[in-house]
């Protein structure tokens, strides 16, 4: 038996689909996280990983770096910055804190 991920699409809502390699048995879990409901403390650990993820893209969702296209859950592509890099300060400005507490006992 091998030990591969395989890929399943998954209904997080309704009419809101995403690919994803989560066991089916923690789809409740995925969907619980994604709807808003608290995690429930029997679970065991991959549940509550699938909560946590659920959770995770529904904030993203909201926040607009993942967006809905024809039903499925799909990342947002962010334009690069257009703002002129910051210019670079020179080392030379920089004293050592240590070169003022040095003194000479010539």
């Amino acid at each position: 038996m091998t030990n591969h991920a395989v890929q399943r699409l998954v209904e997080l809502a309704e009419g809101i689909y995403i690919e994803t390699a989560i066991p089916r048995e923690s789809h409740p879990a995925l969907r619980s996280g994604f709807a808003g409901y608290p995690s429930n403390p029997r679970w065991n650990v991959r549940k509550y990983q699938a909560w946590k993820q659920g959770k995770q893209w529904r904030q993203a969702l909201d926040n607009g770096q993942l967006v809905v296209e024809e039903q499925h859950l799909v990342p947002v592509v962010q334009p690069e910055c257009q703002a002129p890099p910051l210019p670079k300060k020179t080392t030379r400005d920089w004293r050592s804190p240590l070169k003022k507490l040095t003194f000479s006992l010539n």
